[in-house]
């Protein structure tokens, strides 16, 4: 194991640029923008809303996104937001991807996101968790419709980003799997009293499954992973507390775990922590200062809790847009560093 960690303070960085919903590039008339474009994989009759951060070039074009003609071809990225959340939650992100010549894909998985309407939300969805890298996989496929872009993307060399259950997702597109029983008997635990990931799907309160349903599921997450993905960033992944060790160990692909060490949500050791523990090679950050769970998504103005944590509003002395702008500056080393450029 060669583990390089970092523990992110709020001093010493320098941030080299700030990140706005309709931020435009003057000098070339390039604007960023953002579009939500609706699909459907007949594979699994599922629908598949999709949102774009891109920068749009000045002159129009027949196609459903018009990217700048400087975009470059392999600058694609793909986004998973957290369970029950969606893309829409993630503009910081996908901005600043867009910013940096990116082409910021986020995904909307049906049955968790709130997109598709209150009606078609399903809590047992949580618990598919094979569902997740099939949307993303078909997303990879969409980039190459004709007609979806004016200039054709290569799509061999993805960057997989996602935070909390889309923080899973992205290591399941790099071969992690969860691993049989193993959730059960954590969460039966006490050491897992202050684990919200144990109250999606209550374990405890579940059958066994059967030898039939295991093995079934068994043959979709080997489906899970996808070769097209050749790098991780995973921000305050779940599903830490049930995900195979081996599995972890035979991800190759160049990861960064970030995660917040003092989590209302889900505690570091067993989630952050555990998955870079057992990555090659991964890098993996630690936030202080207070900063939760939530503190990956858009700044907002809501009284909602989710489990109980609010979602919009931080511990007393967190910056939310402060400590996203120093994790971009992991985020584009790790990108930059890694050659993905």
């Amino acid at each position: 194991m060669n583990l390089n960690i970092t523990i992110l303070f709020f001093t010493g960085l320098v941030l080299f640029t700030s990140f706005g919903c309709t931020q435009a590039l003057a000098s070339d008339e390039i604007e960023l923008k953002t579009k939500e474009v609706d699909f459907i994989n007949q594979n699994v009759n599922r629908p598949a809303k999709i949102k774009f951060w891109y920068q749009s070039g000045a002159e129009p074009c027949e196609a459903t996104i018009c990217l700048t003609p400087k975009q470059s071809s392999h600058r694609v990225a793909i986004i998973s937001h957290g369970a029950f959340g969606s893309p829409r939650e993630m503009n910081w992100l996908g901005y600043a991807l867009a910013s940096q010549g990116w082409v910021a894909v986020g995904v909307a998985h049906f049955g968790e996101s709130w997109v598709y309407g209150a009606e078609n939300i399903d809590p047992s969805s949580a618990m598919r968790f094979w569902q997740r890298p099939q949307d993303v996989s078909f997303a990879i496929d969409i980039l190459s419709k004709e007609g979806v872009f004016n200039t054709s993307l290569k799509t061999d060399k993805i960057i997989m980003l996602g935070h909390s259950s889309g923080g899973f997702t992205s290591l399941a597109m790099a071969g992690a799997y969860l691993e049989a029983g193993k959730s059960e008997t954590y969460c039966a635990s006490e050491k897992a009293n202050d684990d919200k990931g144990c109250n999606y799907g209550q374990p405890s309160k579940r059958k066994p499954m059967s030898k039939e349903m295991l093995t079934k599921i068994g043959l979709l997450q080997e489906q899970m992973r996808d070769e097209r993905v050749v790098g991780i960033i995973a921000l305050d992944p779940a599903l830490g507390h049930a995900v195979s060790e081996q599995s972890l160990k035979s991800i190759k692909v160049p990861t960064l775990v970030i995660g917040s060490l003092e989590n209302d949500f889900l505690p570091y050791s067993t989630h952050s922590k555990y998955y870079a523990n057992h990555i090659q090679g991964a890098n993996l950050v630690g936030i202080k200062q207070g900063a939760g769970h939530f503190v990956y998504i858009d700044k907002c103005d809501s009284d909602q809790e989710v489990k109980g944590v609010a979602l919009c509003k931080d511990r007393e002395g967190v910056d939310r847009s402060a400590i996203q702008k120093q994790i971009l500056e992991y985020v584009f080393s790790f990108i930059y560093r890694n050659g993905f450029s």
